[in-house]
């Protein structure tokens, strides 16, 4: 194999990793925010105040965000064990990963109506 081959090339597989690897960083910082977040059930007040807080539209718009890259993380990751287990299915992984901008889209979208919902319709939280 020449060192030539090994360069990124800009194709479906590269982005699926690059995709992967950033929506797995944001869904890690996700989580060290809801731990953050939950752990505020000691003080009531500031509880509420925090979640009044991500009624705000732009904590919408991430949550619809987070939406996006959680739905991506999970297929392209079921994407990625059906490459690793089944050998056929490397022929097929550029058409596995439209599938899974596909499933993103599908579900994001409405996903994001529901979430986007209160200013959607016009009644602020």
């Amino acid at each position: 194999m020449s060192p030539a081959s090994t360069r990124y090339k800009g194709k479906s597989g590269q982005w699926a990793f690059l995709g992967h690897r950033i929506t797995g960083f944001l869904v890690f910082l996700f989580l060290l925010l809801h731990i953050v977040d939950v752990s505020l059930l000691r003080w009531p007040a500031t509880y509420d105040q925090v979640h009044r807080l991500y009624g705000n539209v732009m904590l919408r718009l991430f949550e619809v965000g987070l939406l996006f890259a959680l739905v991506f993380h999970t297929f392209n990751g079921l994407r990625i064990v059906a490459v690793d287990l089944f050998p056929d299915a490397v022929r097929n992984q550029r058409r596995l990963f439209q599938a899974v901008i596909a499933i993103t889209l599908l579900m994001g979208i409405p996903g994001g109506i529901v979430i986007l919902w209160p200013f959607i319709d016009g009644h602020l939280l």
